[in-house]
């Protein structure tokens, strides 16, 4: 069976990626981002980003409106903030995961540090941050993430994850495995429609 069908009620086909495709149609679907690479490029369209950068890219192309204005590149002669020594009250202007910003975090937190989606999302929604900023919102992360019902940021692309954690979150499924969690997803993830978990996505109930 192709990965674009499903078998049983209410079967269907999604619709095929072609430039006259609609935005109604388009938006109602679950596409894999190598699909939507792949349509990138049909249209004559950068290829790179995430999901939601290449959806939102293809759905202006659909709705024939002008392509946004690439993003001005930083050029290539500014200095990283890591090429210096790093310091708590340095400024975060050209900011980069690398092995020497790494190595300034693990030395003021710990060998427990790691980078996380949720620092990095604090850096880019905020302006004039320092570094001792960063590691003091990393510090509070770390204590949050010691609630039992704490639950960790998932990025705005990641149906996948957030579908399989509210899977889990669901008091029914307790005691079920990984397997029941990913079969439930792959048996709605092509439905038209709203992707969601819903309890009515749960093929794998005990009845």
């Amino acid at each position: 069976m192709k990965k674009n069908e499903k078998s049983g009620k209410g079967a269907h086909r999604r619709p095929t990626l072609v430039p006259g495709i609609s935005v109604t149609e388009f938006r109602a679907y679950y596409w894999w981002k190598t699909e939507l690479i792949q349509f990138a490029r049909r249209l004559g369209l950068p290829a790179q980003g995430h999901k939601p950068q290449l959806s939102a890219r293809i759905e202006r192309r659909l709705q024939g409106l002008p392509d946004r204005p690439k993003p001005t590149q930083k050029r290539a002669n500014v200095p990283r903030d890591s090429d210096r020594p790093l310091r708590r009250e340095t400024r975060v202007n050209n900011y980069k995961s690398d092995d020497k910003t790494r190595a300034f975090f693990k030395g003021h937190i710990g060998p427990h540090f790691h980078f996380t989606y949720h620092l990095n999302q604090f850096r880019l929604a905020r302006e004039g941050l320092t570094y001792g900023d960063l590691i003091d919102e990393w510090l509070a992360e770390y204590e949050r993430r010691k609630t039992p019902s704490y639950q960790s940021p998932i990025a705005s692309h990641g149906e996948y994850n957030r579908y399989i954690r509210d899977f889990f979150d669901d008091e029914r499924n307790k005691g079920k495995s990984f397997q029941d969690a990913v079969a439930s997803w792959n048996a709605i993830k092509h439905e038209r429609g709203d992707r969601h978990y819903r309890k009515q996505h749960n093929p794998s109930r005990k009845r």
